[in-house]
Formats: C-alpha cells, structure tokens, sequence
C-alpha cells in the first residue's frame, strides 16, 4: 500500500482525516526536541492501536482489554508492532521504522541527559524510509513548507519596517537567497522530517485500516474470501 506524494498531501487535506493536516505536523514542530517525540510517537501509537482493534474481535470486549491493558500481550508499543508483523498486516520495512522509533522514544524517556534530535539524523531517516520513497517525499514536503514558513516570517517582519521599496527587496533578496541552506534552516529541518515523518505514519496506518474494516464483518479473513 504504497503513499506517493500527491496522495499523501490529498490525505492530509482530506476531510475523513482531519486530525492528521499539516496543522499537526506544525504543531510537532513547535514542541521541544524531546516533546516532539515523546508527544509524536504516542500518537503513532494511537493509531497503532486503532489498527490492532480493527483486526481483533469486535464482540470479544473483556478478552480485548486483558489484551490491551497491561501486562496483556499487547499494552506496549512493542507488542502492537510484533502482532502486526507476524500476521503479515505492516511488513518488515515498516516494523523496522516503528522500532527505530520506539527506540528513539525510549532514549527520550528515560534519560535525564540533554535531548537533542541532531544526534538522530540516521535514526530519523530510517523512521521516515518506511516504504519506497517515503523518505524522499517527507524531506521534500518539510523543506518545502519550512522554507514557505521561513519566508512568510521574514515578510511580516519585513511589512513592520517603515523603510523604502528599494531597502526592501534588498532585504528580501539578502534574507531569502539559498535559503534551503542556510544553517538555521538545516538545523531547524531535523525537526520538521520528524513531525512530517510521524504524521504520514499515521496516514500510512489509516489507509491499512480502512482497507481492513472493510472485512470486519467476517468472523476470520478466510470466511471472507470464501
């Protein structure tokens, strides 16, 4: 179930997913690097989750909840990941993401230690490459929207000076030139790969869901098919 860019940013704007818009990437974006990822990753797993109860049994509540609620099998961000898996609904690449991720968010958790994310730049390519091209299509939409909010910033400052047109697409032109590389900008994209990353595994989870609530009327997969 491949997301190329053009579907995932009609997703994103699409109204049977509201929650995830690039509203929520940005919001991601304004929390601190630790925030970002603890508050991101519990959201992938919310989803995870919402997955997980589409397969299970639907009129089972009390064998669900011992299942979900811990200690059952699948209370951990682990435990999802590894059903999901070995019943063949996410694949190997996607599995691998998810742990690079659960690892990351276990750093962030549980160390008192200065948190930075641009220690992480490997680690967050290998969250974000969890199917073919994903990682290509996450940079190019966080770039692209850091720098159109980057230039929208620079505008409104540029709008409060009382100065002439001239000085004024002099500064213009002097603060937005090869902007994609400027230090701030590439410090600043660790962060936007991340909560865009986040946001289209969500969206990835959502497809998978809704092709799979599609067969929830079946007491297994086989009836169905049969």
């Amino acid at each position: 179930m491949k997301l190329n860019i053009q579907d995932t940013v009609k997703k994103m704007k699409d109204s049977n997913y509201p929650e995830l818009n690039f509203d929520l990437a940005f919001k991601l974006t304004n929390e601190s690097d630790r925030g970002a990822v603890l508050i991101g990753t519990s959201i992938v797993e919310e989803y995870l989750e919402k997955l997980v109860l589409t397969i299970l049994p639907k009129d089972k509540k009390s064998y669900i909840s011992r299942l979900l609620n811990y200690p059952g099998a699948l209370s951990s961000f682990s435990g999802k990941i590894e059903l999901l898996y070995a019943f063949r609904i996410i694949d190997e690449r996607l599995k691998n993401s998810l742990n690079q991720l659960r690892a990351i968010r276990n750093k962030a958790a549980h160390s008192s230690e200065l948190f930075s994310l641009s220690v992480f730049k490997v680690e967050l390519e290998k969250i974000n490459d969890f199917e073919e091209d994903s990682n290509e299509l996450i940079t190019f939409l966080a770039l692209d929207n850091l720098i159109k909010w980057k230039r929208s910033k620079i505008k409104k400052i540029l709008d409060q000076k009382n100065i002439s047109r001239k000085d004024y697409k002099e500064l213009w032109k002097k603060n937005t030139v090869n902007l994609q590389n400027n230090p701030d900008v590439q410090k600043q994209l660790v962060m936007w790969k991340l909560s865009y990353g986040l946001t289209f595994l969500c969206l990835k989870f959502m497809s998978i869901n809704d092709e799979y609530a599609k067969l929830d009327k079946a007491e297994t997969w086989l009836e169905h098919i049969n």
